[in-house]
Parts: structure tokens; C-alpha cells; sequence
């Protein structure tokens, strides 16, 4: 059987985020003796600059009042076929996304990839879409699949990250090519606005998302965007299953890893130790001998209100003052990114490095004792699992994927393998902060105990994708 995996990115052809990694994932793990997969993504500039691919076809469809064509590149690898989706200017540019004609683009992407597949899909075949980008294409084939052709076996919604839903005009609508009806609050209308995501919660057979606890909480009115009354109603028609993600445990992989300068196991800690005397030789050379005994605590992510930085950045003596090291990487809004220069500048224990780079989030995660993670939401969270894996110890707010994947001493003291917060406020996370140093200075045979179970934590993608099986299969 084919299954059709459909998203805007994949590691390691194209990746921003955790999605990439999931659909990478998957597209992996999935047996190759049960399924032959088909992977669209955009035909992104980056992709083909980095990866081979060859023209196969061209397809032209009407796009509103104009008509488009679509170019279509493949590449194949082992039991997978990967279908890069060129149109117009829409992907050969710099960057994946933060363009204002986003919306345009990916409806484009989703109405191409539906005239591909109804053309040359021969095989019964399970769909699999990911997220806004790709929701229109559960719409297509609901509504405009041929009668001649073998229907879809099963459509699976994913929604990675509900803050993120494709809203915008309802001028857009035109070209959306979806009778009018269609554009109503049961279906494709937010508060007089297109709303790309709906397509995928209305149109498919299964939605998921990638943790039990967030599928619980995209139902309330806290944590459900404005669509939680219909996630309610929704989720009494057709299942709604929360899915831990996993991570590639051979990607991520301490004993391997050559970012690191001394590789480590579970069993080697103290050479753990020596990549954090390594790192403090790099990005905090100036640091008095004293302080290089403190713990070093990271921030690998996206510099976004969602992660929880105004906690810190509105009180920075409060936690910048703890005794510790802290070590900022990533890239993201320009107010969090002046303020962290800003601050870096006066206090010696911060180090900052504005970047997406994977080699050196992984040193980072091989040197640090702790990650902090004081998200205001997370869906699933990826960092926190690399982190384990690499025995750095999360300090994380109780929130989605969070609360299914660290575990407090306060609820289980013999699994533990991290600290957890309550409420989103800075006293809370300071108190957590505090109670982890605490257990690091004061108690290091349990801190140890806490490492060993951190790194024992079972984060690979055996149990996801059978989970994902159950459903194709279901």
C-alpha cells in the first residue's frame, strides 16, 4: 500500500521545526516491507541546491480566474519517492516561510499535489497531511476525488502546532477553488477570514496531534485558538489521538555524536563533565575559576513568546543573578533578540549566540547540566527529549508534551528525569530553577540517579510509529 505524506517540510530535505523532524521521522521508521512512501514537500530553493532531483512532469490547473502550472521533481531513496512541487517564483526564495503571500503559496502547494496524485495515483493509498500548509488537500479529496479512481483508504489530519492555523483574507477564497458554501463557519471561515487549517479538522477521517496531553488541551478554551468549540465537536464524530513524538536516536546519540570532543555513554558522566569544561573554554573564557563550577543551563529554540521568554526577560536580575551559566541559542523575534544582546553585555554568566545551528545545539546539549524550557505551550517539544538523551536534566513548564514526557520527583520518585512548573508566572520558575540546584549541589548521587534515568528514557520512534500504524491500519 502507498501511503502519501504530505507537509511543507522534512528532515533533512527542508526543516524549521519539529515538524520537519516528525515527517523525517516517519518517512524513516515506517516498515519498508509494508508501504511504499510518496513525500511532497515545496520545491524550496535550498532543496535543490542541496539534494538531486530530476524533472518528471508538468501539469496545468486553474488557480482562481488564471491558470497555473505546476513543475514536479522526483528523487527516490530505497522505499521512499520524495516529490518536490515547483510553481511560479512561490518556493525558489531565501527562506521557507514569512512572506506576506504565504497563504497563496501553500494553497497552490496543496491544489498541485491533489492534481498530481488524482492523475497518477493507481494504487489504494492512505494520505497523511501535516499542519495548515497541506489541509486544503483533505478538501480536494473528500470533495473532488473521481469516481474512476480508488478512493483514499484513509485521511489523516496532524495538527503539530494549532497556534499556527493559515488565516488571512477572505479575499483568497477565489482561488481556493471550493464551491461558495464552503466558505461558512462550518467549514473554511474564522470570524470572516480564510482559515486553511479547518480543511484538514473538518475534511479528514482521523486528526492527531503530537502528544496526549495537548490533544486534551486543544479542546478548552486556554489552549484551543479560537477553534476549541469545534475540536469539541469534532472529537464526537471522528477520534482525535495525541501521539508522542519520538527523536532519531542514531542522529542524536552522545556515544556517536561528533559535535561533541569527548563522546559519553550513560555509564561515562565524568567525561560529560569534560564537554562542559570544553564549552566554558569557548563561550565563557573569561569566567573566574570559581564560577566554572557552576552548572550550565541552555535555551535551544526559536525566540518566540511561545518558549516563555518574558519570564526571564522581564525580571533579569532575579534568574541572570542564580548560580549559574547561561547559554542562549537560536533566532527569532527582534524584541527578544535585542533584549538578550542587551543583557548579555551586562551579565558575565550569559552567553548568547543568535543562530540556527545543529552542530552547536548539539555540544550545547552534551555540555549543559540543565535545559530550561518555561514554554507557555508546547505541543510536543523535541528539545527536551534531545536533552535527556544526552543526560542534561529539563527544567520545563507542566504543559502538552512536557507533562507526558518529564517527570517530576513530586510525582514519581523513582522515574524521574527532570523538573516541572505549574503556573506560567517567573516566581514559579525561579522556585523550579532553585529546587534543581538545589538537588545538583546538595544531593549529586541523586542528581546522578536522575541523569541515568533521563538517559534511559525511551524516546525513539518505536512505540509513534506503531502507533501511527494502528491507525493507517485501523
Amino acid at each position: 500500500m502507498d501511503i502519501i505524506m504530505v507537509s511543507s517540510e522534512a528532515y533533512p530535505f527542508a526543516k524549521s521545526g519539529g515538524m520537519g523532524d516528525v515527517v523525517g521521522a516517519l518517512t524513516k521508521y515506517l516498515p519498508n516491507n509494508d508501504f511504499s512512501i510518496k513525500l511532497f514537500l515545496p520545491a524550496y530553493s535550498s532543496l535543490l541546491s542541496e539534494f538531486q532531483f530530476n524533472p518528471e512532469q508538468d501539469i496545468t490547473f486553474s488557480f482562481g480566474e488564471s491558470m497555473l502550472k505546476a513543475s514536479y521533481l522526483t528523487r527516490n531513496e530505497k522505499n521512499l519517492q520524495i516529490i518536490a512541487v515547483a510553481g511560479e517564483d512561490y518556493f525558489n526564495r531565501e527562506k521557507m516561510y514569512g512572506f506576506g503571500d504565504d497563504l497563496k503559496r501553500f494553497i497552490f502547494f496543496s491544489r498541485a499535489v491533489f492534481e498530481y496524485i488524482v492523475r497518477t495515483q493507481k494504487e489504494a493509498f492512505i494520505l497523511h497531511c501535516h499542519d495548515w500548509e497541506s489541509a486544503l488537500l483533505c478538501a480536494y479529496t473528500k470533495m473532488y476525488w473521481p469516481s474512476y479512481r480508488k478512493k483514499p483508504k484513509k485521511v489523516i489530519f496532524t495538527i503539530h502546532n494549532l497556534a499556527y492555523q493559515g488565516i488571512g483574507s477572505s479575499e483568497l477564497f477565489k482561488i481556493v477553488n471550493l464551491p461558495g458554501h464552503f466558505f461558512t463557519h462550518d467549514y473554511l471561515e474564522f470570524y470572516g477570514n480564510l482559515n486553511l487549517l479547518k480543511a484538514g479538522l473538518v475534511f479528514s477521517d482521523v486528526i492527531t496531534t503530537v502528544s496526549p496531553s495537548y490533544a486534551r488541551e486543544i479542546a478548552t478554551p486556554e489552549g484551543g485558538e479560537g477553534l476549541d468549540g469545534l475540536i469539541r465537536a469534532i472529537g464526537l464524530r471522528k477520534p482525535i489521538i495525541g501521539i508522542v513524538n519520538g527523536i532519531d536516536t542514531d542522529l542524536f546519540n552522545p556515544a556517536t555524536d561528533k559535535n561533541l570532543p569527548y563522546p559519553y555513554t550513560n555509564g561515562q558522566l565524568e567525561i560529560k563533565k569534560q564537554n562542559k569544561l570544553a564549552f566554558y573554554q569557548q563561550y565563557f573564557p573569561d569566567l573566574k575559576e570559581k564560577d566554572a563550577l557552576f552548572p550550565l543551563i541552555s535555551f535551544i529554540s526559536r525566540l518566540v513568546e511561545q518558549k516563555g521568554l518574558d519570564l526571564i526577560l522581564n525580571d533579569p536580575d532575579k534568574f541572570f543573578n542564580l548560580p549559574l551559566c547561561w547559554f542562549f541559542l537560536g533566532v527569532g523575534e527582534a524584541a527578544y533578540e535585542n533584549s538578550l544582546t542587551e543583557y548579555a553585555k551586562k551579565y558575565p554568566n550569559l552567553h548568547v549566540e543568535m543562530a540556527f545551528n545543529n552542530s552547536l545545539a548539539r555540544f550545547a546539549y552534551g555540555a549543559s547540566d540543565m535545559l530550561a524550557m518555561p514554554s507557555r505551550f508546547e505541543p510536543c517539544g523535541i528539545s527536551q527529549m534531545i536533552a535527556m538523551r544526552y543526560g542534561t536534566i529539563p527544567v520545563v513548564r507542566k504543559t502538552g508534551g512536557l507533562i507526558d514526557t518529564v517527570i517530576d520527583y513530586r510525582f514519581n520518585p523513582v522515574l524521574n528525569n527532570g523538573f516541572q512548573f505549574d503556573n506560567y508566572r517567573p516566581d514559579e520558575f525561579i522556585f523550579t530553577l532553585e529546587r534543581a540546584l538545589n538537588w545538583y549541589n546538595d544531593t549529586p548521587e541523586l542528581w546522578k540517579v536522575m541523569v541515568k534515568n533521563a538517559m534511559d528514557s525511551d524516546f525513539s520512534w518505536k512505540i509513534p510509529v506503531q502507533e501511527y500504524l494502528n491507525i493507517y491500519l485501523g
